[in-house]
């Protein structure tokens, strides 16, 4: 790493939970200048990320990432019933197939996030002139992911879809698009659009539990929010962990790989401290354990396994905490039932999500006792078989309504599954 970028990266950790400049970012002299004050308050830890990537690959994924946030700007901030329109504008506007701007914002926001992106489409023309300057490929890449991004939106706007639902079509694309980024002989051998799906699911999650979104809303209190985001997080967390395993040997650049480790460690402490779980890395040592993963394979898997740890920790903590005294039990009982996550080798499990949902859910059911009980079962097999039965509904969930043919393979997948254990 050059003197240049890491010393773009200390200032970006620096500046990372600061109160982000909108003076500085409206008064930026160029697109390139107001990428470079943008890009840490608007991101985030994907901003740190960002900085590990090779140069060609940064500059693509900074103006991928300021242009979602522009079109996030006109879906939050535009005016209602209108913003639909507005959102559809902007993408054909910063995708160079209409010159017509969307109609301006008002000047209101309600957080940081929300001050940033507003500076952002103030200066779509900044935005758009970045993505112009990019190669073809790399326009063409962008432009997709903006206009799959962009229909969702305008989607949820019309008729607001379940969070989940949102998170996998907002973000699932951006995730995949990152992924064929950094690693396209992963996207080219198999289809994972569906586990990038369960990381866009992740982040909208893990997003709603750091910022308290729905707080901000005023439909509800942050222990609500939080409890909500993390009781949907156990099938995504499957697709994620799967999706991590498959990817990490065919990122060929080191900063890359870096910067999905990156992500990785520090998404998944987000949800950990939510429910007061064990992190796998402090703030301290989680850049030096992202450039560890980076290293080799092994180190790669070690660090998947520490996430799997500190999720399933997370999951046990959420059923410490249920109202039914049943499901409570002793430290012993729940390192008993733990690792779910890291069951099996997840570089085996299929990309498909309800078919990866099946398989955890029988291989937890093949570790209960197979003798006739004489009793009630141990506390660690009564959580294996709560969180199995919790998989098979959450599987049920991802199901579209009155999808009769999904529901039909989705059954014949359980009894394949069923009669061969």
């Amino acid at each position: 790493m050059s003197a240049g970028r890491l010393g773009a990266l200390v200032i970006g950790l620096w500046h990372r939970h600061r109160t982000p400049d909108s003076a500085a970012m409206r008064a930026a002299r160029s697109p390139a200048e107001l990428a470079r004050l943008a890009l840490i308050p608007a991101a985030r830890n994907l901003g740190i990320a960002n900085g590990f990537l090779p140069a060609n690959l940064r500059s693509e994924a900074t103006a991928a990432l300021l242009a979602c946030r522009v079109l996030k700007a006109y879906e939050r901030l535009s005016a209602r019933p209108l913003a639909a329109d507005s959102v559809g504008t902007a993408v054909a506007y910063l995708n160079g197939e209409a010159d017509a701007l969307p109609p301006p914002l008002p000047a209101i926001a309600v957080c940081d996030g929300e001050a940033v992106d507003l500076v952002l489409a103030e200066r779509i023309r900044d935005v758009r002139e970045l993505l112009s300057e990019l190669p073809s490929e790399g326009r063409q890449r962008v432009g997709r992911v903006l206009a799959d991004v962009g229909r969702v939106m305008a989607l949820n706007l019309d008729c607001p879809l379940p969070r989940t639902a949102y998170g996998e079509g907002t973000l699932g694309p951006v995730v995949l698009y990152a992924c064929s980024l950094v690693a396209e002989d992963a996207c080219a051998e198999t289809d994972l659009s569906e586990l990038a799906g369960c990381v866009g699911v992740i982040a909208q999650l893990a997003d709603e539990v750091r910022d308290g979104e729905r707080v901000l809303d005023g439909t509800g209190d942050r222990d609500e929010v939080t409890l909500a985001a993390m009781q949907r997080v156990l099938v995504p967390a499957l697709g994620g962990i799967v999706l991590l395993a498959r990817l990490g040997p065919c990122i060929r650049s080191l900063g890359a790989r870096v910067a999905i480790a990156y992500m990785t460690i520090t998404t998944a402490a987000t949800l950990c401290a939510a429910v007061g779980a064990p992190e796998p890395h402090r703030r301290p040592r989680r850049l030096a354990a992202a450039v560890l993963a980076s290293v080799s394979s092994a180190r790669w898997t070690a660090m998947l396994k520490r996430v799997s740890w500190s999720a399933d920790a997370a999951m046990h903590r959420l059923l410490d905490a249920s109202p039914h005294h049943s499901v409570t039990g002793s430290t012993a009982a729940r390192s008993a039932a733990g690792g779910i996550l890291a069951l099996g080798d997840p570089r085996s499990r299929p990309p498909a999500v309800g078919s990866l949902v099946v398989d955890v859910t029988f291989a937890l059911v093949e570790t209960l006792p197979s003798e006739p009980l004489t009793g009630e079962l141990g506390e660690c097999h009564v959580r294996r078989m709560m969180i199995a039965d919790h998989l098979a509904f959450g599987a049920l969930e991802r199901l579209r309504p009155r999808d009769a043919d999904a529901l039909r393979i989705l059954a014949n997948q359980f009894q394949v599954a069923a009669a061969s254990g």
